[in-house]
């Protein structure tokens, strides 16, 4: 498998990024922002969407995003140590003037808020794919659906 190297310049491609991360693993140990770059980064554990049965198949993978000016969490305690978060989506919110957010939301609550100039950032696969140790949480609810195992509170 080719790695994957992708490049962000506006919310479309931010759209893509969210994809390819859904219910990616961030190792909370694995956060940073140097704020005289800049630059947030975190690592990823992400599924392989792009293969076949790729939900089966993981691979580290960093998000490197340029031109942070601060960054903001909710309810990620333990930031930069032990634990991890799902992610469930990236969301570019509205420009004012010259500042923009770009915000990372997790299962439970969690949130990253990068507040940004514009949008710089790059997604890149580091190694190769192995095993996935979890499944992804669509995956799961559609299995059980499909097993006839879905419950709805009346």
């Amino acid at each position: 498998m080719k790695p994957l190297r992708l490049k962000a310049v506006d919310d479309d491609d931010l759209e893509v990024f969210a994809t390819v991360l859904q219910s990616a693993r961030m190792p909370l140990a694995e956060v940073t922002w140097v704020e005289e770059d800049s630059r947030f980064a975190a690592l990823f554990r992400r599924f392989c969407y792009e293969l076949p049965g790729g939900d089966g198949m993981q691979v580290d993978c960093a998000l490197v995003l340029d031109r942070v000016a601060r960054v903001d969490t909710w309810d990620l305690d333990g930031l930069g140590g032990d634990g991890d978060a799902e992610l469930m989506t990236i969301i570019s919110e509205g420009r004012r003037e010259t500042v923009g957010c770009i915000s990372l939301v997790f299962r439970n609550g969690g949130l990253i808020r990068l507040e940004t100039d514009a949008i710089e950032g790059r997604l890149a696969d580091i190694g190769q794919p192995a095993t996935a140790t979890d499944t992804p949480r669509y995956a799961v609810a559609a299995n059980s659906a499909a097993a006839g195992d879905d419950h709805h509170d009346a």
